[in-house]
């Protein structure tokens, strides 16, 4: 009988049908539901409570479809974007690498075309000043410079201080190199290098003679040496700059007045 009441008293309130969604509809529920309160009892109202860790519900299949597929777009977002940042470096490296090659076969061109070539000196002049015997002389050498390269000119200025004289092993004085500037091809180039002598040091004797001695001419040997940084120029454009050193080996009638070059020979190494 309680049961019964149960049943007509839910009949009676739709809340607590919904309570129970996943009863399932039996045509015995239907009768149940459908028959009058038994005659003689009064109605009376049921509340059933069930907890909720006790509502078990299974998500549809649906679901599972729907993750699986937010799943797979962002593995594929993520491989997306992998293969995009790995062909982005790919595309810089090649065109790095295509600039580097670009940019050495131009300097590798720019340079057999214009290679680099050291100037040629020659000594044409010895002039030798000397106030009084045994004091210190001084020695201006001419030379003559001659540009070999027919597409660059050159320019060098050197330090003070950078040309030395030496006769045998002895130290005569030192100069300074004027510097030069000469155009592609240019051989007309002349200036003078003025050596001082020392005041602490005595003039070798076989020098002294050369310059005192004006009716005997005595042939003295001299070496002068000086370096400069060279720079090889295009119009405007510095295309290489090197350092030269020039050593030049020459002979004289003598040291007197009527100086006369009798053998010559100059060396000029860049480096």
């Amino acid at each position: 009988m309680e049961d019964e009441r149960v049943v007509a008293s839910s009949a009676g309130d739709p809340r607590l049908l919904s309570s129970t969604p996943h009863a399932p509809t039996t045509p015995y529920n239907n009768r149940l539901m459908n028959l009058p309160p038994p005659p003689g009892h009064p109605l009376a109202t049921y509340v059933v409570q069930v907890p909720k860790d006790q509502i078990y519900r299974v998500p549809p299949l649906e679901n599972a479809g729907i993750v699986e597929r937010h799943r797979e777009a962002a593995k594929n977002k993520g491989k997306k974007s992998k293969r995009k940042c790995s062909r982005y470096l790919i595309c810089i490296a090649i065109v790095l690498l295509v600039i580097g090659v670009l940019v050495s076969g131009a300097i590798a061109a720019v340079y057999f075309i214009f290679t680099p070539k050291a100037p040629n000196f020659t000594v044409s002049k010895l002039h030798v000043k000397q106030q009084k015997q045994g004091s210190p002389p001084t020695y201006d050498v001419t030379l003559k410079a001659k540009n070999p390269n027919e597409k660059m000119g050159i320019h060098c200025k050197s330090d003070e201080d950078s040309a030395t004289l030496t006769f045998w092993t002895k130290n005569l004085g030192f100069g300074d190199f004027p510097g030069l500037e000469q155009k592609p091809g240019d051989d007309s180039s002349i200036f003078a290098i003025k050596i001082h002598a020392l005041k602490i040091k005595v003039v070798p004797p076989s020098v002294q003679k050369s310059i005192s001695d004006k009716k005997t001419k005595r042939q003295i040997s001299l070496k002068l040496k000086f370096e400069s940084p060279l720079v090889f120029n295009v119009w405007f454009l510095k295309l290489w700059k090197k350092d030269m050193t020039v050593n030049c080996a020459f002979r004289v009638s003598t040291m007197a007045q009527g100086t006369k070059i009798l053998s010559q020979n100059c060396k000029t190494k860049l480096s």
